[in-house]
């Protein structure tokens, strides 16, 4: 399991054609993702989930991976970052 911490600085994307993007790429990992903001913990393939999240400019989200093994993992904690680094 791989536990990646990122803050969210740009409220501006935070709507559904990113984050169907964001579902999307968790859905081509192989792997279980889910975000974690404070004590709620979302699917990460689920748009709905995520929009529920109300994620706004400097709250601190949790991205939780677990995958078969480590290369997987990684992969996905890659996809993902970049992903968050270039929308969010």
């Amino acid at each position: 399991m791989t536990e990646v911490k990122y803050i969210i600085n740009n409220i501006s994307n935070i709507h559904a054609r990113p984050l169907s993007e964001l579902a999307k790429i968790a859905k081509d990992s192989n792997c279980e993702v889910s975000v974690k903001k404070g004590e709620n913990v979302k699917d990460i393939k689920k748009i709905i989930g995520l929009i529920q999240l109300k994620l706004k400019v400097g709250d601190e989200v949790t991205v939780i991976i677990k995958g078969k093994d480590d290369i997987v993992e990684n992969k996905a904690r890659e996809n993902i970052y970049n992903f968050f680094n270039m929308n969010f």
